[in-house]
């Protein structure tokens, strides 16, 4: 047994799941039958949110959908979703839009923020609702959960006034942040950008879906170098989302430009799963920091229906980043989960024996790019069993 600090979770969306935690999760139903059971007893006079659906294991045909009380079921990913016609005349009330472009996944990708926010307000949110996100993080391992993506006034004036630094850290959306007020603004850490999609949505721009899709840019070149170059002007940290490779490539072309006149801004690239090696090199040299989520290693598995086996091999690939890039866990190599889920038990199983072997973390580089520095909030007990491959954890708070 070994024990282990609390994790710093450095790539979260806190407050979205602070109110999510009360949907229905499909996250752990891996069966269509229980799935739809568990949906029909839905509440009939209400729209219901339902996460954790992942369309790799089953998908809901249209009378199997309108069979339901009215139902928003949200794949695992938070980028794509599906919902019944009951659903679609209330969302319609309000967000006609959506309902008009569902179906266009480079408007939904666009549109996160907005579809976010309408879905978190089906929900009630206080600083009751984040107490007990918080303490249901706690006793998941997790001390310490940024959020990528605040865009609600309401959370801003929350945080403006409690003493939240010891607990997370908030980012927002570029195109939000200069018109805060600069109360607002003092709290944000950056400013977090999409490049491309998901995985779950097929998406994220990489060459390897097995269909003839290369998912989405959601810029042109210009378009992200122009961007770039207005929120360098912010002062504050970058963080910039991009999962697939063709993604990757066109955003360190833009800061190779951008970061030759703002050495001292930071970017982090959210997610990079699938960084090549020449990229890796390219980061590394930029000073770039890659923040990471060791549980997407089971995309391998769970996305293989998409994946070309070239893809499901080369996603997270942590010992080229570590062995021959040079980046090291806990300075320039960070982790988080995404709340997918949020965590010590997926996140150290799928790194001490992940599906692929180029996945492989140690527990030390574990704890150097997850955990916190200490033992004050508490800790936890690692047990590891080689002959088995299996970890088992215990929260001790």
């Amino acid at each position: 047994m070994t024990r282990i600090p609390l994790l710093k979770d450095n790539h979260n969306h806190l407050f979205t799941y602070s109110v999510l935690n009360t949907a229905e999760n499909l996250f752990y139903v891996k069966n269509k039958n229980k799935a739809l059971q568990t949906l029909k007893e839905l509440a009939p006079e209400n729209v219901n949110v339902v996460i954790g659906w992942f369309d790799s294991f089953y998908s809901f045909s249209e009378a199997e959908l309108e069979s339901l009380p009215p139902v928003i079921i949200c794949n695992n990913s938070l980028h794509k979703y599906v919902f019944n016609k009951k659903a679609e005349y209330e969302i319609s009330k309000d967000y006609s839009e959506w309902v008009e472009n569902n179906n266009n996944q480079i408007w939904v990708e666009k549109n996160l923020r907005k579809i976010l926010a309408y879905l978190s307000e089906l929900f009630s949110f206080n600083k009751n609702t984040l107490d007990l996100a918080l303490k249901k993080n706690l006793n998941a391992g997790v001390c310490f959960t940024a959020d990528m993506f605040v865009a609600s006034n309401n959370i801003f004036n929350l945080l403006s006034e409690i003493d939240f630094y010891a607990y997370t850290e908030i980012w927002t959306n570029p195109d939000i942040y200069p018109n805060l007020q600069k109360k607002y603004k003092d709290l944000c850490r950056g400013v977090k950008l999409f490049t491309d999609g998901a995985i779950g949505a097929s998406s994220a721009a990489i060459y390897g879906y097995k269909t003839s899709e290369k998912g989405l840019l959601i810029y042109t070149d210009k378009d992200l170098l122009d961007k770039l170059v207005e929120i360098s002007e912010f002062k504050k940290d970058i963080a910039i989302h991009c999962i697939g490779d063709i993604a990757i490539e066109q955003v360190l072309s833009s800061l190779s430009k951008i970061l030759k006149r703002s050495s001292d801004i930071k970017v982090r690239l959210e997610h990079a799963q699938f960084i090549t090696k020449k990229q890796a090199f390219i980061a590394k040299d930029l000073g770039l920091i890659l923040s990471m989520q060791p549980n997407f290693n089971m995309d391998s598995v769970i996305y293989s229906d998409r994946l070309t086996q070239h893809y499901c091999e080369t996603n997270n690939p942590f010992r080229m980043l570590i062995d021959s890039a040079g980046f090291v866990p806990g300075k320039d190599l960070i982790f988080g989960s995404d709340g997918m889920p949020t965590g010590i038990a997926g996140a150290i199983q799928d790194s001490l024996f992940p599906p692929v072997s180029g996945q492989k973390i140690s527990l030390d580089e574990f704890v150097a790019a997850y955990c916190t520095n200490d033992f004050e909030q508490g800790f936890i007990n690692v047990h590891i069993d080689n002959l088995k491959k299996k970890v088992i954890t215990d929260v001790i708070i």
